[in-house]
């Protein structure tokens, strides 16, 4: 029983002369990578033990903050041990939603240093006390890489570019076949952009050369999460066409076209080459 008692004694005094642990600094914050749908950013949450002997963060949690917006979370997901009297650094991943920077391309692409901010608290336990580390820091991040990712991989989607609003008709002299297309361009981008350039080229075979072209004649401002449909007028030689032509066509009374080409866009003083590839049906 006296054994008990010293114990308990020595267990209450240990208790009651803890001290809690500090939190210390952010540090090593890098930019890991992406993943389909975030940006994920790796830290080190630097704590120091003032206690003589090991204590346990068992849990630690923290918001990031991009303006007064929640962009993200970062997770201690297992128990970290913090050496008695020791500065233990804790690497922590977080990932911040990249929909949810969609509002702020603007200015995360002009900027080489944007703060976040961290708020959020640990979990520290010591023997019979549990204390709560709070935690409100900056954080700087140079997203603009990532954003230009998430950027070209959304314009290289396949689906910005396609063939509309198809007629023929033949010209007075019947070497010639006008094709009055409209070309939808769909911006699913939180973001305009300009279309500084654009070309077409019209297959009948891709293996046996094209038989028509089309060049944008100025540049076409798209304006954000908007689709817009540009009027063209291609001109075909019916002669290339006759020479690619095959049987089926005079029975189906249609022929088949591959349209290859590509646009250059651009997003501040950022360009991206977007390819451009759709196939259309016309009547002959």
């Amino acid at each position: 029983m006296k054994k008990i008692t010293l114990v308990f004694g020595a267990l209450l005094f240990f208790t009651s002369c803890s001290k809690k642990p500090e939190f210390v600094a952010i540090d090593h914050v890098t930019i890991k990578g992406l993943t389909e749908d975030a940006l994920v950013v790796g830290l080190d949450y630097v704590v120091y033990n003032p206690n003589n002997v090991k204590t346990k963060l068992r849990q630690s949690s923290m918001e990031i903050f991009y303006k007064d917006s929640l962009v993200g979370k970062g997770f201690l997901n297992e128990q970290m041990s913090l050496a008695a009297n020791d500065t233990i650094r804790i690497p922590v991943t977080c990932e911040i939603a990249l929909k949810s920077l969609n509002a702020f391309y603007p200015e995360l692409l002009a900027s080489d240093s944007t703060e976040f901010a961290l708020k959020g608290n640990g979990k520290v336990s010591f023997l019979l006390n549990s204390f709560t580390i709070a935690l409100d820091e900056k954080i700087h991040l140079n997203t603009k890489k990532a954003i230009l990712e998430e950027i070209s991989k959304n314009l290289d989607y396949g689906n910005n570019f396609r063939i509309r609003s198809i007629s023929s008709n033949k010209l007075p002299s019947l070497s010639k076949t006008r094709l009055k297309l409209g070309v939808e361009t769909l911006n699913r981008l939180p973001i305009a952009y300009t279309i500084n350039t654009m070309k077409l080229e019209f297959f009948l075979d891709e293996n046996k050369g094209k038989v028509a072209e089309w060049t944008m004649d100025e540049p076409f401002y798209q304006e954000a999460l908007q689709s817009t449909t540009i009027p063209i007028d291609v001109t075909l030689s019916n002669f290339d066409i006759l020479k690619q032509m095959k049987f089926s066509w005079l029975t189906d009374q249609k022929a088949n076209f591959t349209i290859l080409g590509e646009a250059q866009i651009k997003i501040q003083e950022y360009e991206f080459n977007v390819p451009i590839k759709d196939h259309v049906e016309i009547g002959l």
